[in-house]
């Protein structure tokens, strides 16, 4: 059992507590999209990556049909990986302003 006078645990409970209650109404599958780029994202951070709202919006607009397998720091950006949606593999480039160079994009049709 948790100790009460545990303050730090007190904090980190309702700041999770928080951030979960926006995730009500959310599909399963939703979720599990959701959880796979929490993931990718921490794996991001650790190596000093971070995501501008532009690239966070493009991200989020393709879990929608795809199923992100990598985020990674590359020069001029992040580089982004889905599957599916019609493809095997889509891989490209993402600047930070949420722009995609022609040249840094690379797909595979299933």
């Amino acid at each position: 059992m948790l100790n009460p006078s545990d303050f730090a645990s007190v904090q980190y409970g309702r700041k999770m507590s928080a951030l979960v209650e926006y995730f009500n109404g959310v599909s399963p599958d939703d979720l599990r999209k959701f959880s796979t780029f929490l993931q990718k994202l921490a794996d991001l951070r650790e190596s000093e990556g971070a995501l501008s709202p532009q690239q966070l919006n493009v991200i989020m607009q393709n879990l929608r049909t795809k199923e992100l397998t990598s985020l990674a720091v590359h020069k001029g950006g992040i580089m982004v990986e889905f599957t599916g949606g019609g493809f095997e593999y889509e891989r490209f480039l993402l600047r930070e302003d949420g722009r995609m160079p022609n040249s840094r994009y690379e797909a595979k049709k299933a």
